[in-house]
Formats: structure tokens, C-alpha cells, sequence
């Protein structure tokens, strides 16, 4: 008999357990966000979604494209020095920082063609594209569906191929039921150890970045993820890129201790007519982040150079 009850009062709680992990999971899931103005950007209504959208500055207009969980103020430390003498035009992707977070619609493509809604909108033609992590995705998806309208593209540690490696606590967050658990337990201090490994060891992350994970929806955190290693499974970003026609002027820079993506998959970028490939001693993942300057100068001097023709780089034993 007692046996009988403790198995009744288990078999309970394990029903308990279930039943709030699945409205917890039904929750999270259903969760949107409507578009804000944030980081010193302003609404814009694009016929996608309401776009966050920030422009700074006079001359050649140039777009700058975040990676996954970041936003536009990932830029804020090379921005303001290129608006000098260009138009800098930043955007939050879809569900990132201040664009609306709906409840579906995060395929590359679709990142892509707010891009280029953003840019109809500001009346911009050609332009020079910078994107970073999945932001480079982003922008090769662009330059894929609008190969007139791209002068220049910049990647930054932008993976060549499927090959991305997260930590086990960004894995488990990615998993159904227990990602969407975690999602709701989540702490300043575990998405501050999360956003660790986009930077070099020892690299503080700052705290407005937190702030822009804390934006997300778990929906567009997990589909904005799954979506772009479906768009990198589909074809690699850099067979793409060496299949425009015409193939523009590409710089590619990799940080040498990033730990998302191996720099020495960089070298597939040598696949790509006329790619120049930087390699810097130091950063992780997020050279505009952590080499501010050194990342600057290689981005001015390629938008300076009629033919780029930059020195490959690379880390000794690469």
C-alpha cells in the first residue's frame, strides 16, 4: 500500500513537471514583441516589419548588418569614424534589438529583403555591405538577390560554411521544452557567460549587449538560429559568393582567437575571385568589438583601394 502511494504521489509530480514545462513552453513560444526605437534609432515601416534604423553622416552610403542575438549598437565603437565621410545606415534585423519580433519569418532571405526595404525607403541605390557573424549571411543573401546594388561587402567572421560551435549552455537553450525552460530562468549572468564566447578570452562583454539579448523573444532567438544554418546547409556562404555575377570586391576579416568560428576556415573565402582575407592577432569573435581601430583601418583602406588587393594574413600554424 505505501509503495501504491508513493507511486501515485511521483507519478503526480512528474505530472506536475509536464504539464508546466508544456504551458511554460506554449508561453515562451507565443511570445512577440512589437517594434521601439532603441539605441538612437528610429521606427521605420519597410512592408516587412517595422524596422529599428539608425543613420549617421554624408557620403557613400555604406549598411551595417549585425550577427545573431546582437543589434545595431555592436557598431557603436567603428560607426560614428566611418559616418565621417560616409552614410552609415544601421538596422536591427528582425526580432533583434528594436525590429518587431514576430511569430515567424526569420529565414535569411527574409533578413535579407528588409535590408533591402530599409534602403528603398532612404532612397540608397549601390551600396557598400558590412555584416558580421550571420549578419555577413545576410548580406551575401542580399547580394544574391540584388548583385546590381552591392559596391563593396565586408565580412567579419562570417562562417564560410556550416561550422558554428556553441558552448554547451547556448546548446541547451537551442533545445525544444528545455531551451524554452531556461529561456524563463535566465539570468544577466548566464547570458553575460553565453555572449563570452563571441569575444576573446578575458574580453569583458559589455552590458548594453546583455540588454539587446534581453530583447530578444525566445521564438526569434531559436528560429533566427535554425534558419541561418538552414540558409549555410543549403549552399555555403562562400560558394555563393564565388557564384555572383559579377562577383564584387570582398574583404573578409576573422579575429585569430575566435572561438565560434575556426579561423582558419577562413581560407575557403580564397574560393571567391579577388577575396582578400585579414586575419587579426587577438580578437575572438567580434573584431569591430575588441579591435575597434585595427578593424576601422582595414575597412577604410578597402573602401579607399580601386582594386583591393589585400595581403592574406594568417595566425602562424593556421
Amino acid at each position: 500500500m505505501i509503495k501504491s502511494r508513493r507511486g501515485v504521489a511521483i507519478g503526480s509530480v512528474l505530472t506536475a513537471v509536464a504539464v508546466t514545462l508544456a504551458a511554460n513552453t506554449i508561453a515562451v513560444n507565443s511570445a512577440t514583441r512589437a517594434a521601439m526605437a532603441r539605441s538612437g534609432g528610429t521606427v521605420m515601416e519597410t512592408g516587412v516589419v517595422p524596422a529599428n534604423v539608425k543613420v549617421e553622416g554624408e557620403g557613400p552610403p555604406i549598411v551595417l548588418i549585425h550577427g545573431f542575438a546582437a543589434a545595431l549598437d555592436w557598431w557603436d565603437d567603428i560607426a560614428p569614424l566611418l559616418a565621417a565621410d560616409h552614410r552609415v545606415i544601421r538596422l536591427d534585423l528582425i526580432g533583434h534589438g528594436g525590429t518587431e519580433a514576430p511569430s515567424s519569418g526569420y529565414t535569411i532571405e527574409r533578413q535579407a529583403r528588409l535590408v533591402a526595404a530599409v534602403l528603398d525607403r532612404l532612397g540608397v541605390d549601390r551600396i557598400t555591405v558590412i555584416g558580421h557573424s550571420m549578419g555577413g549571411e545576410v548580406g551575401t543573401a542580399f547580394a544574391e538577390a540584388n548583385p546590381a546594388r552591392i559596391e563593396r561587402l565586408v565580412l567579419i567572421d562570417s562562417p564560410p560554411k556550416p561550422e558554428t560551435t556553441f558552448k554547451l549552455g547556448t546548446r541547451l537553450a537551442l533545445m525544444p521544452v528545455l531551451g524554452e525552460a531556461l529561456w524563463r530562468l535566465g539570468t544577466d549572468a548566464t547570458i553575460r557567460k553565453t555572449l563570452a564566447q563571441g569575444f576573446a578570452p578575458g574580453f569583458p562583454v559589455p552590458e548594453k549587449f546583455i540588454a539587446d539579448v534581453k530583447q530578444l523573444t525566445y521564438t526569434a532567438f531559436r528560429t533566427a538560429h535554425s534558419d541561418s544554418i538552414e540558409y549555410e546547409s543549403e549552399k555555403p556562404v562562400a560558394e555563393r559568393l564565388a557564384a555572383l555575377n559579377p562577383v564584387p570586391p570582398l574583404l573578409v576579416i576573422f579575429g585569430s582567437r575566435d572561438a565560434l568560428v575556426a579561423p582558419a576556415s577562413a581560407k575557403l573565402y580564397e574560393r571567391v575571385p579577388g577575396a582578400s582575407v585579414v586575419i587579426l592577432d587577438g580578437p575572438g569573435h567580434s573584431p569591430m568589438v575588441e579591435a575597434p581601430q585595427e578593424t576601422l583601418a582595414l575597412i577604410e583602406d578597402f573602401l579607399k583601394s580601386k582594386e583591393p588587393s589585400f595581403a592574406k594574413i594568417f595566425q602562424e600554424g593556421l
